[in-house]
């Protein structure tokens, strides 16, 4: 079992699957617990790694770079590999999708890849401004409450966000657009309509530009950024459920 990665671990008794989940930025583990506890009401195991720098303190972030993101990915996947499942399978939801699309664009044992609202197009100045503005503001204050507002369940949020962090998110982007031609595994891409986090077209752009033959867009009416705190999940999860058993059928 690969050491110095948390997370939250879920292992129904005859699993024959196991899920490495990938949350997003600034977030942890937690912000993917219902799909954990979902999963494991359907039999399956889950993994749902913390990332380097998150779920601790701003402070902590601002010393990690992408590189570090991805390898807290890749201790998770080892982590899940270790546990001698049939199929393994990937799901990284905003910035996670990024890092799942590397994942499964190098490693050759991952039989399909859950994408949910892939963070590959940010809308506005912020990604050309944020090379600048890190040498200026060192973090943006972020009102918590308000952003947890439209979901139902709460999650684990910075309230100080490292504006250094920004451009490694965006450096992150960059290479994921890069590489996600290379993934040809099953894959399915779930994206709110009411998503005001991410350009909604991030959907139709990983749908695009990966190269797996077996590739599906579902967009989720209602949805909001973050899906598996939304009261739309109930709708989302059937979806990830209908196409993990036909990967596996």
């Amino acid at each position: 079992m690969a050491p110095n990665v948390m997370g939250i671990t879920t292992r129904p008794r005859g699993a024959i699957a196991s899920f490495l989940l990938v949350h997003g930025f600034c977030a942890s583990s937690d912000e993917l617990g219902t799909l954990g506890k979902y999963l494991a009401d359907n039999g399956h195991a889950s993994f749902a790694v913390q990332l380097a720098g998150h779920g601790t303190t701003p402070e902590d972030l601002k010393a990690t770079s992408w590189r570090d993101w991805l390898e807290s990915a890749r201790k998770g996947l080892n982590i899940i590999q270790s546990w001698g499942s049939k199929y393994i399978f990937v799901v990284g939801f905003s910035m996670g999708g990024l890092l799942s699309i590397l994942l499964s664009s190098e490693e050759k044992d991952i039989d399909g890849l859950i994408l949910i609202a892939p963070a590959l197009k940010i809308s506005g100045f912020t990604p050309k401004l944020v090379p600048i503005l890190k040498y200026l503001i060192k973090y943006r204050e972020i009102d918590v409450e308000a952003v947890q507002r439209v979901y139902d369940v709460k999650r684990t949020k910075y309230e100080r966000e490292p504006v250094s962090a920004y451009q490694e998110f965006f450096r992150l982007q960059k290479v994921a657009r890069k590489r996600m031609m290379n993934v040809t595994i099953p894959t399915i891409i779930l994206q709110g309509e009411e998503d005001k986090s991410i350009d909604k077209t991030s959907g139709r752009m990983a749908l695009n530009g990966i190269s797996s033959e077996k590739k599906e867009l579902q967009m989720i009416t209602g949805a909001e950024h973050v899906i598996s705190c939304h009261p739309t999940r109930t709708v989302a999860y059937p979806l990830i459920l209908d196409f993990v058993e036909r990967v596996m059928d």
